[in-house]
């Protein structure tokens, strides 16, 4: 890889790993023997991200001007058999089963987000004995740290990646808010957190795969629209259909077939390829212990 494109993601994930647990720091009084551990434990991190991302912009790079319906042929679909709870695999079988391009390459980003998300302190408040005792614990940010990710292939990719990080749509209009160049999403927060805040009346898939790479993500470039549901956070019926009514064509033949089947569920690790599946729906038992 190019020593720009290492640069370039070493500073995006160092910049917001940095900045959130150097809050963390502050918040814990670590001593300067901690200190040094947890700037070894970014350097270690940061190398196995580089490593990671490094095939997926390679690959991206030899890709660019094919066509994502092309590689969506050979994708086998997400695991139906598997459900999280619920009827959560019959009621959304469409959206799971859904071919999505580059499911190796979205599995490879968030399996690594998932054991090894970026984590913020929050600060609570505990009922101790009649007291009120304020502490400090930590939250796993599962999807803002594959949104990161995705978003600087994007980024390495000069924004003319197939994959579109949380890309903001006019939930009126269905326009896409383009930035500089038009092929990179307009985004409303900071370098650390570009993806929130987000005005009022802004829709944003978790991802977005474009069917032509040169071209702006409007609606009608939209190959696949997938909502990413990492463990702890339940796919929900009327997102989904948020979703489809957002990716809806004005005109042509059954437009809110098209638009369904633009729609993806992709539920991280049980979707994911390399998952394993045994065919059958398993017990939340047996889930557990996969986790573990």
């Amino acid at each position: 890889m190019p020593a720009p494109l290492i640069h370039l993601i070493g500073r995006i994930v160092d910049g917001a790993y940095r900045a959130y647990r150097a809050n963390q720091t502050i918040e814990n009084g670590k001593s300067a023997v901690e200190l040094v551990q947890l700037v070894r434990e970014i350097e270690q991190r940061r190398e196995h991200i580089k490593q990671t991302l490094r095939a997926t912009i390679e690959a991206m790079a030899q890709e660019i001007d094919t066509k994502s319906s092309t590689f969506a042929v050979v994708d086998r679909g997400g695991n139906s058999t598997v459900s999280r709870r619920g009827q959560e695999n019959i009621e959304f079988k469409e959206y799971i089963e859904r071919k999505v391009p580059f499911r190796p390459a979205i599995s490879q980003v968030c399996t690594v987000a998932l054991q090894m998300p970026i984590k913020v302190p929050r600060r609570i408040r505990k009922k101790i004995a009649g007291d009120t005792v304020e502490t400090t614990i930590e939250i796993a940010l599962k999807q803002f740290t594959a949104s990161l990710f995705f978003e600087a292939v994007d980024e390495a990719l000069e924004w003319r990646s197939p994959l579109k990080s949380e890309p903001n749509y006019n939930g009126t209009s269905k326009k896409a808010l383009l930035g500089e160049p038009a092929t990179r999403p307009k985004r409303f927060g900071s370098d650390i957190q570009p993806f929130w805040p987000r005005p009022k009346g802004l829709l944003a898939p978790d991802l977005v795969i474009v069917e032509y790479r040169h071209e702006p993500f409007e609606t009608e470039n939209v190959f696949a629209a997938v909502e990413i549901k990492f463990p702890g956070d339940w796919a929900k019926k009327n997102q989904l259909e948020t979703y489809v009514e957002l990716m809806t064509p004005t005109v042509g033949i059954n437009p809110i077939k098209t638009g369904r089947e633009k729609v993806a569920l992709l539920r991280v690790p049980e979707d994911c390829t390399g998952f394993e599946t045994t065919g059958k729906k398993s017990t939340p038992s047996e889930q557990a212990r996969k986790r573990k």
